[in-house]
């Protein structure tokens, strides 16, 4: 080999540790996730009168990996919180939330503060794509837009989708805290 294959060789070893370095990751900040957690988690209580209409719609935690430092798991664990966000985004979007007697009673300036996390969220997870268990969660949200079309059971779907939101932040937050998402330090 002559010295210029060698250094054409080295050149293209070194290009390819470049791009791969350089690669942006598609990570969610974790602080982002914590925020939209404690907003939901003080919008309020689930009401045991919607328990007999929500036995059938409960988010499928089979979709969450398990608990590895790897990247798959890492990849699945901020696809579930992606589309659990878009899933409820899109909800958000389609159906107003039932307030006053019979309805919600949720703190509409937090609701509008998580809404706003749960678009940057959904801003930095626009990298992530679909993993095995897109169906599952589709079918999901099948059940909980079934639930929502009912008069009679429509804040009881909205209860369920809070209940579940809040289940699939505080999962992803106790099982793949420090491996999984960035955090960023506040200034003071």
């Amino acid at each position: 080999m002559t010295v210029s294959s060698v250094l054409l060789v080295l050149l293209q070893v070194c290009s390819l540790h470049l791009m791969v370095v350089a690669m942006p990751t598609c990570k969610l900040e974790g602080n982002l996730i914590q925020l939209a957690h404690n907003l939901l988690r003080d919008l309020g209580t689930f009401p045991a009168h919607c328990l007999p209409y929500n036995a059938n719609i409960t988010f499928p935690h089979s979709v969450f990996p398990a608990v590895t430092t790897n990247k798959p798991q890492c990849h699945q664990a901020s696809w579930v919180v992606y589309e659990s966000l878009q899933g409820a985004g899109q909800i958000f979007e389609d159906y107003d939330v039932p307030v006053g007697e019979g309805g919600v009673t949720w703190d509409d300036q937090k609701l509008a503060k998580f809404q706003h996390l749960q678009e940057r969220l959904l801003d930095q997870g626009s990298c992530l794509s679909s993993v095995n268990g897109s169906e599952v969660v589709s079918s999901y949200f099948s059940h909980l837009t079934a639930a929502l079309q009912q008069q009679d059971s429509s804040a009881c779907g909205w209860m369920a989708l809070w209940r579940d939101l809040l289940r699939v932040l505080k999962f992803a937050l106790q099982k793949h805290y420090h491996t999984c998402f960035t955090w960023r330090r506040h200034a003071h």
